[in-house]
């Protein structure tokens, strides 16, 4: 009992430890300065970090384009109620890093320098990665400028670290003279010390300077000017070519909710609505996931499983109608055709499925549009299941059937190729899949970090170092 006491007193300490800290490292107060029009020279995204807690926001990389329309970089235009169209102007010059970073992922989705702007979602690239570059380089120019810093130093994080090691000694000394014939105490310890590193992550993050206090609250007085106009919220994103900057600089204060959902710079793709450029011009492709019950099936292994269900289903009538028959509510002449009658009928189907697909399958050409996978269950030891599909825009129909695909041959594909597959007419399965045209996405995985990936930026404090031996 007395070292549960002295466990629980060195948690208790610790814990006090840590919310002293938290609170001496809470980000400043922000007054908001009497609305204003004058812009300071503060780039939206630099705007939107400030203003929102030192929390970048999703909104930031769509007034980031934004800005780059009403700079000259690209030119937004509505074509129709459904369709707007992105179209690069110039060479953009000299942008800074997370700018760039923007720019070239419009220029990898563009056909003819044009790109429709409800596919500014679609790509091949890591968004988590791609997100946390674009964080990072926003990071690292507001600490140039003085506007924001890491909220826990690495000493601050080393007597943390340093300090969640007592509780985790005692649990395991707890643990072991609680219970010495499992040896429990190593274990007890690894566990205290991980939800100790998880309470400190949960509180880490980004955190304003003075200097940056002074500059949201101006910010907050521009967006109070912003909203008095009441303007902005029901502005498309075309309008920039009359707002210039100030709808960028209203998307990034969440004035302009319209022109930023119509930019889906930073959210992942709808597994379900598709854009396709396949025949040259850009269009929404709805994509179908059927039921796996006659679709996205191997002919093989259908085979048999017709045989089985036909088996299962003929098995079990035959015994319901022997009990049926023995009590004298049906013949017993019937017992044995209508339990072979129901065993063709639950087997047929797919045994003729399977057997259209064996003897011949169709030639599917066009762009790769989706490449999903979803799980389905377990192999056994938790290892999970996945049914792998493959969506192709054959420039038809505007809604697809998804085909089901085989895992090697789904890993080796990427959205955006042009394919010819052959697939079964029946069953939906991909049996041979050949790359007519390579992806122009699949070269922007890589993004150009310019050393921000080493950047002490972290989410949680489990990407904080420590102890860091490189040259500053």
């Amino acid at each position: 009992m007395l070292a549960w006491t002295a466990a629980a007193a060195a948690l208790v300490l610790w814990l006090l430890l840590l919310a002293a800290l938290a609170v001496a490292t809470r980000n400043p107060e922000v007054a908001a300065a009497p609305p204003t029009g004058e812009l300071a020279p503060h780039s939206p995204a630099i705007v939107d970090l400030i203003t929102g807690g030192w929390r970048l926001c999703d909104e930031a990389a769509s007034a980031t384009l934004l800005d780059l329309a009403a700079r000259g970089a690209v030119r937004i235009e509505e074509i129709g109620p459904e369709l707007s169209l992105v179209r690069l102007r110039r060479d953009p010059g000299d942008l800074k890093p997370y700018e760039k970073l923007v720019y070239d992922h419009v220029r990898s989705l563009a056909v003819d320098g044009v790109v429709a702007t409800g596919a500014l979602a679609e790509g091949s690239r890591n968004l988590g990665r791609w997100w946390k570059s674009f964080r990072r380089k926003v990071i690292v120019e507001a600490r140039a400028l003085g506007l924001s810093r890491p909220r826990w130093s690495r000493a601050q994080a080393a007597v943390l670290t340093a300090a969640a090691a007592v509780p985790s000694l005692a649990v395991a000394v707890a643990v072991t003279v609680s219970d010495d014939e499992h040896e429990g105490g190593l274990g007890g310890a690894v566990v205290t010390f991980a939800l100790l590193m998880a309470l400190m992550g949960r509180l880490n993050g980004e955190r304003g300077t003075a200097s940056g206090a002074r500059a949201a609250g101006e910010w907050l007085g521009v967006r109070g000017h912003l909203a008095a106009t009441g303007r902005f919220a029901e502005q498309p994103a075309a309008s920039v070519t009359i707002w210039g900057r100030h709808l960028a600089y209203a998307a990034a204060l969440g004035l302009a909710p319209r022109a930023v959902i119509s930019l889906p710079v930073s959210v992942p793709a709808d597994d379900r609505r598709a854009w396709s450029d396949y025949g040259g011009m850009w269009h929404v492709v709805h994509v179908r996931y059927p039921r796996r019950l006659l679709w996205a099936r191997e002919p093989g292994p259908m085979l048999f499983r017709a045989l089985a269900a036909g088996f299962f289903a003929g098995f079990w009538t035959w015994i319901v109608l022997l009990v049926v028959s023995a009590v004298g509510l049906a013949p017993d002449a019937l017992v044995l055709p209508c339990a072979l009658a129901v065993a063709a009928v639950a087997a047929g189907v797919p045994l003729a499925y399977a057997i259209v697909d064996l003897m011949g399958k169709v030639v599917v050409e066009g762009q790769i549009v989706r490449l999903r996978r979803f799980r389905v269950g377990t192999k056994g030891n938790d290892d999970p299941k996945y049914a792998h599909w493959c969506a192709i825009d054959d420039g038809r129909a505007r809604e697809v059937k998804a085909y089901g695909i085989g895992a090697d041959l789904w890993g080796s594909l990427s959205e955006g190729e042009k394919v010819r597959a052959r697939v079964g007419r029946k069953l939906g399965w991909i049996h041979t899949i050949e790359v007519v045209e390579r992806s122009r996405l699949r070269g922007t995985a890589g993004y150009d970090d310019t050393g921000e990936h080493r950047v002490n930026a972290p989410e949680n404090l489990g990407e904080v170092r420590i102890f860091d031996t490189r040259q500053e």
